[in-house]
């Protein structure tokens, strides 16, 4: 079951309320787990999660993430999305909670594609990394004149507290990212993901879900000192997704 809501009018905006924010939720996974936003009042909790050991330090794919992670930075990301949801009209960023209105147990994301180095996605051809590396897949036939037409493309970032691990939570979460909300909230044609290849826990995640393996580009992460090798995944959402 998922529902969508809105934001409610504001008496004190008058005549003029703010427009409403789409894929607020609550979204349910499951009998105990729900998709909501995040609020600023999940900080001490986000906090708290992320130092509980280093291994989010270790294991994220992000070259921000520091431990200790500090309390102010907690507060910076949850106030960041109540304001970033505001101004875009759209929630792109969810608690994941075991009740809709119990504490955060993790996060996760599903935003536009940033490429970067590998370059766009194109109807009718498999995954471009860069001119000399590609990986086709035959999913990606879509119709004669397709080489020229850019997909639309998202990409998923997730987080679970190690108190709820081993649940196949997140293999749920993305699963039902990738069949119901890719689609029909966004209109994505290709979802990625990507984690570093020894983060053995994040792979399998993708891979349970559904999603396929593809050449990932090795980067350099300043927090590491080190070039670390990229697991990069997609999905293509069927077109009466």
């Amino acid at each position: 079951m998922t529902t969508t809501t809105t934001t409610p009018p504001n008496p004190k905006q008058g005549k003029h309320p703010a427009p409403p924010i789409r894929c607020l939720g609550p979204f349910q996974i499951s009998p105990t787990i729900y998709l909501t936003p995040i609020y600023i009042s999940d900080a001490p909790e986000q906090h708290r999660i992320l130092n509980l050991n280093d291994s989010f330090f270790k294991g994220l794919y992000s070259d921000s993430m520091i431990f200790p992670f500090p309390e102010g930075e907690a507060l910076r990301f949850s106030t960041f999305q109540e304001e970033e949801r505001a101004k875009q009209g759209v929630c792109q960023t969810w608690a994941i909670r075991t009740t809709v209105n119990g504490p955060m147990i993790g996060l996760f994301s599903l935003e536009p594609q940033d490429h970067r180095e590998m370059g766009p996605c194109y109807l009718g051809k498999g995954l471009v990394l860069n001119a000399m590396s590609t990986q086709r897949t035959d999913s990606n036939d879509k119709g004669e004149g397709g080489d020229d037409v850019p997909l639309n493309c998202g990409g998923i970032g997730y987080w679970l507290s190690p108190e709820h691990a081993g649940k196949c939570i997140m293999t749920d979460v993305l699963k039902f990212a990738l069949t119901h909300l890719a689609r029909r909230e966004f209109g994505y044609d290709r979802v990625h993901g990507e984690s570093w290849s020894d983060n053995n826990g994040s792979t399998r995640v993708m891979e349970r879900a559904g999603m396929l393996p593809v050449i990932g580009l090795p980067i350099f992460v300043p927090k590491f000192n080190a070039t670390k090798d990229v697991a990069h995944f997609i999905y293509d959402i069927p077109s009466d997704s």
